[in-house]
């Protein structure tokens, strides 16, 4: 038995489904394993392998780029189907609601690819636990404003805190009172500084705050302040007594071009402010 054409293009209308269906799958689980592996490597205090986020992410990459040509090839399929059902009257009424499923398929797919476009270009910048953003994300947001304090002659300065015996808690194996010191830290951070600071977790123990336009003596009382805010109201520990922040405030030097090394001197620095506590 012959086909019509109008069958040969709704048949070649649902090969591009497939695929797409396959691919944004992939492009999901992509995500998900990038988000385990984050939030793993955080509760555990131990950096992930170079190659894990290699690999992900070009997972991610080859995933979304399969996605996109798939729904470039279903919306190809999409026009000849519709071209070859207007040219065929037998085939008008059984087929007229083809190309208008297929086209709300193809918007609702495109949506989607949207949706984990934006959540891959998300995890790659913020703290899984904390919402913060994380090292990479303050190195960029770290480098436009070393442009612009070099460009207005403006100091800027950087407050490192820490978490002293981080590791200890976590081989003690108290996973929980470990994340509910690193959200007290975080939200202590959030809410004291001004809107335009710049906060960010660098590491699973660490915390930065960027201070626009803040000198040396500013960054030093600030940070003073921001010790005792965290200790002044500890968390519930159930038994845990809340550990030390160590922090450290250094301002930016003319020499210094890039974020790690302001990050680098910061922890060098034996601070005035761990001097007075």
């Amino acid at each position: 038995m012959t086909s019509s054409p109008s069958e040969h293009a709704a048949r070649d209308e649902h090969n591009g489904m497939p695929g797409l269906k396959i691919w944004g799958g992939i492009l999901a689980t992509s995500i998900a394993a990038s988000v385990v592996a984050s939030g793993s490597a955080l509760a555990l205090g131990t950096p992930l392998p170079p190659w894990l986020p290699l690999g992900l992410g070009s997972a991610s990459a080859i995933a979304l780029a399969g996605t996109m040509r798939s729904l470039a090839r279903l919306l190809r399929q999409m026009k000849a189907a519709s071209r070859v059902l207007a040219g065929d009257g037998s085939a008008a009424t059984s087929r007229a609601g083809i190309a208008d499923d297929l086209v709300a398929e193809a918007q609702k797919a495109n949506d989607e690819i949207g949706k984990y476009r934006l959540e891959v270009e998300r995890l790659q910048d913020i703290d899984p636990v904390t919402g913060l953003g994380n090292r990479r994300w303050l190195q960029i947001r770290a480098m436009q404003e070393f442009s612009r304090a070099q460009r207005e002659d403006n100091a800027l300065s950087l407050i490192l805190l820490k978490i002293d015996g981080y590791d200890m808690l976590k081989a003690q194996g108290v996973g929980s009172a470990v994340e509910t010191i690193e959200l007290h830290v975080a939200d202590t951070l959030k809410s004291f500084v001004r809107p335009y600071d710049i906060v960010a977790r660098v590491s699973a123990s660490e915390f930065c705050v960027l201070l626009l336009g803040a000198t040396t003596p500013t960054a030093i009382s600030i940070a003073h302040r921001l010790k005792n805010a965290v200790a002044a109201q500890p968390p519930l520990l159930l038994g845990q007594a809340m550990p030390e922040i160590a922090v450290a405030a250094v301002e930016r030097l003319p020499s210094e071009t890039n974020f790690d090394e302001l990050l680098d001197r910061a922890r060098a620095f034996e601070s005035p402010v761990r001097q007075k506590s």
